[in-house]
């Protein structure tokens, strides 16, 4: 056709649309971030409504509780600080436990946590409720869900992709089975939320989204879970070095900017939770944190056989047809996600859009290095990081990697979605459901295969074949359902959203199924058997009462011997006073005299720690073996057996004389010189002047105890010889002793127990504690915060706009 016909049909065809009559005026389209605003609030919404589905017999119909260390733990440690905040008591120092313990110096313990803190206000009375607890560990699964949502969203942009990757991480194996452990759960919340609000300070080069990034890494500190906050660290120094140096390659000053805004957020938020870091790291000193050996720190590593559960669900088969049977805790063997999410993770990886393709990468190749690390003491990585990264030899758990995993696994599950949404020539979806096809018929053939082959060189019996099996048909049901759904997407062309819905119910499905209520569901105790102010376990049970009559100021101490973890912590709750406790953290010096005076009951030694009741699970006691059974008068004859010894150790007492000992030979002299103890004590710092081995049998004077509270205690001495003051209760730094007034060195007596050098006459000693590092850390906080408030004011380092920046540093993840 010549070129004046093609001019005439293009004027003849302009003419024709012209005279065309108006359309109606159609009603103005809402904006683009209109429609965002409301899909973002309608997926939070269905994310709320799976989350409460999920929690319903917990939260509402209330039929079962979260169990193990919430209730043993963590709610004895919150419920310590709720009375002593309602009493006007110091929350600092307990005597409840470990012979008096610095509580607030536990991470476990959250002191400054905002949310705990939110919690006790909210929770009036002198009881805090076991509920309250709970739904602070299940609103943070939420909280992690959200989070999740828009980090998958911003790095994916897939709405069908960010809801997956918040089910995949909030509601996978390593928050399910970690539910009772609420420090881990808190502080894991806060991750995704970090790495959104990191992302954007990198990209914008904004010291105001990398101020909101150091406040958010502070709070995650506070939530107290040491391994948490050091891979989170190790993660993000990861993350600002490598943009960085991709930076750097253009503009060496850029490099600069994105370095500093890149470590600011770790320094200041390190900073701003100072308060309850600097104090939990002089704790950590004398305890077995401060070093541990390689065979301890790899402890709890994620065995190679473990990995099947990737793949099986309920492969050990804790609520299947037979008992649970692998080896290890139930938090260490599960690394469920979901298998539709496993392939969408592949896929993602595989069929990753052009401008993605170096983050999926790396997204890809840090899951890598999680999983490495997560099999601990089974791979090289691990025992290297053990070696050169500082504070990895301070914690244990390397299973715990697989939250770094999980993390990863959502991530390219989101880019999966991307895909499957974004192309329309249906290459990704083909793949998928080659990838399902064949995973179907390997479902009933390989991983069979694979499980009864494990299952009898574990086990060498087919007693637990029957569960694999139960976990294997539920997997091969949700692969054909899945198959099922992609062939049928392609066969009759259906959209997009009906296949993305689809595949987001069957993982939700899957999920749901693989992990709810899997460590509540059948526990022992009811919801309406929860620890009360008087009672444990059964409302009618006389044991705590019996424990509770005792003296007002100084109540004699609790020794019990393996009946379980609730009475170890109980006296939390109770107001009781124990020489045992459940913590991770007990000062060492501590621990070695606990253990050598508990092997010899009947022994002055173990008369210092002024144990008048003991509980034991038999009769009669072997923890009280050796004792004379006349000094025993039974007050409980059934499990938990109660005991009370006829001539319990004083609390305070006065010594004659002292002997210096290095501190490695105080434990030798203890053991070989128990006839002693009653009269003489070992220090390991220099002695007063007159102050010797004594040369008297008798004690030089008597003390008692006239006032006793939490960070206080006063003492009233009459001395007719010079000699030492000596309080049974646990030595700590921080505390500090004055007699009538003046300031006096405060010993450690025993190894363990609190002395004073008191001259003749009447005279009145108080101790007080000072938590150490709490001012210092106080002070960090403080000055953490205010350059973080001014870097919040600061406008960008960046004059390019933020798209421009985007496409250029696209930082990993």
């Amino acid at each position: 056709m010549s070129e004046p016909h093609i001019r005439m049909r293009r004027s003849r065809l302009r003419r024709e649309r012209l005279a065309r009559p108006a359309a109606p005026r159609l009603q103005e389209a809402p904006p683009p971030s209109a429609f965002r605003t409301r899909e973002t609030l309608l997926d939070l919404a269905l994310l709320t409504a799976f989350w409460l589905l999920y929690f319903w017999p917990i939260l509402i119909t209330r039929s079962s509780l979260i169990p193990y260390d919430l209730l043993d733990q963590h709610y004895m440690f919150q419920q310590f600080v709720h009375r002593a905040l309602a009493s006007g008591q110091s929350p600092l120092w307990t005597p409840n436990i470990l012979s008096g313990y610095p509580i607030a110096a536990d991470p476990l313990t959250q002191l400054y946590y905002p949310p705990n803190r939110l919690m006790h206000l909210l929770s009036p009375g002198a009881l805090l409720p076991y509920l309250a607890l709970e739904w602070q560990a299940t609103l943070h699964v939420l909280f992690a869900a959200c989070g999740m949502y828009f980090l998958a969203r911003a790095l994916a942009g897939s709405r069908a992709g960010a809801l997956l990757a918040a089910l995949v991480f909030a509601f996978g194996s390593f928050f399910a089975w970690h539910l009772p452990h609420l420090s881990p759960i808190s502080t894991l919340s806060w991750l995704p939320w970090i790495l959104l609000t990191y992302r954007r300070a990198l990209l914008e080069r904004s010291p105001r989204w990398s101020a909101v990034a150091g406040l958010l890494v502070g709070l995650m500190a506070l939530a107290g879970h040491a391994l948490t906050i050091v891979q989170a660290g190790y993660l993000l120094l990861a993350i600002s070095a490598l943009a960085a140096w991709r930076a750097g390659r253009r503009e060496r000053r850029a490099g600069v900017m994105v370095a500093l805004l890149g470590v600011a957020p770790l320094f200041l938020g390190a900073g701003l939770a100072a308060v309850q870091l600097v104090p939990s790291l002089a704790l950590s000193a004398v305890t077995e944190r401060a070093g541990l050996a390689y065979q301890e720190a790899s402890s709890a590593s994620f065995l190679p056989h473990f990995a099947l559960t990737l793949f099986v669900p309920n492969f050990f088969s804790f609520d299947g047809p037979g008992k649970y049977w692998a080896a290890g805790d139930l938090a260490e063997t599960n690394g469920y996600v979901g298998l539709l999410p496993l392939l969408l993770a592949g896929l993602g990886i595989a069929r990753a859009a052009p401008g993605s393709r170096r983050l999926v990468g790396l997204i890809a190749l840090g899951t890598g290095a999680a999983l490495l690390l997560a099999f601990g003491s089974q791979t090289w990585l691990y025992r290297l990081a053990f070696e050169l990264l500082p504070a990895v030899d301070k914690v244990r758990r390397p299973v715990d990697f697989l939250a770094l995993v999980q993390l990863g696994l959502a991530l390219l599950a989101a880019f999966g979605m991307a895909a499957l949404e974004r192309e329309r020539d249906c290459a990704a979806l083909g793949q998928l459901e080659r990838w399902l096809g064949r995973a179907v018929m390997l479902t009933g053939g390989a991983l069979a295969l694979g499980a009864l082959l494990l299952v009898n060189a574990a086990t060498g019996a087919h007693a637990d074949l029957a569960a694999v099996e139960n976990g294997l048909v539920l997997a091969g049901v949700l692969l054909l359902a899945a198959y099922l759904l992609a062939r049928g997407a392609r066969s009759w062309r259906l959209s997009s959203q009906v296949l993305l819905t689809g595949l987001l119910v069957i993982a939700a499905f899957d999920i749901g199924s693989a992990t709810a209520g899997k460590v509540y569901a059948g526990f022992q105790r009811s919801p309406g058997s929860y620890i009360g102010l008087d009672w444990a376990g059964d409302p009618a049970d006389p044991t705590v009462r019996t424990l509770q009559r005792a003296s007002p100021v100084a109540p004699a101490r609790l020794y019990p011997a393996g009946v379980g973890s609730i009475w170890e912590n109980g006296p939390l709750v109770w107001d009781l006073d124990s020489v045992d406790g459940y913590s991770v953290l007990w000062p060492t010096y501590y621990q070695e005299t606990f253990d050598l005076a508990t092997r010899t009951p009947g022994s002055r030694l173990f008369a210092l720690f002024n144990v008048r009741y003991v509980l034991t699970p038999d009769r009669p006691p072997r923890a009280l073996a050796g004792l004379d059974s006349a000094s025993l008068r039974l007050l409980r004859d059934q499990p938990p057996y109660l005991y009370e010894l006829a001539d319990p150790g004083p609390r305070v007492w006065v010594a004659a004389g002292a002997v210096r000992l290095p501190d490695r030979d105080e434990l030798s002299y203890l053991a070989a010189h128990d006839d002693r103890l009653d009269r003489v004590i070992t220090v390991t710092a220099p002695l007063p002047d007159g102050a010797g081995p004594p040369g008297a049998l008798a004690a030089p004077g008597s003390a008692e105890i006239t006032r006793y509270a939490n960070d206080r205690v006063v003492i009233h001495a009459s001395m007719t010889a010079p000699g030492f003051v000596v309080l049974d209760d646990t030595y700590f730094p921080g505390w500090s002793a004055r007699v009538d007034g003046a300031a006096t060195p405060l010993l450690r007596a025993d190894h363990t127990f609190r002395a004073v050098w008191v001259p003749v006459g009447e005279h009145q000693i108080e101790m007080r504690f000072s938590l150490p590092g709490l001012r210092a850390g106080a002070l960090m906080s403080l000055l953490s915060l205010a350059l973080l408030l001014a870097m919040a004011v600061c406008p960008s380092w960046s004059r390019r706009q933020p798209e421009a920046v985007a496409a250029e540093d696209e930082p990993p993840g």
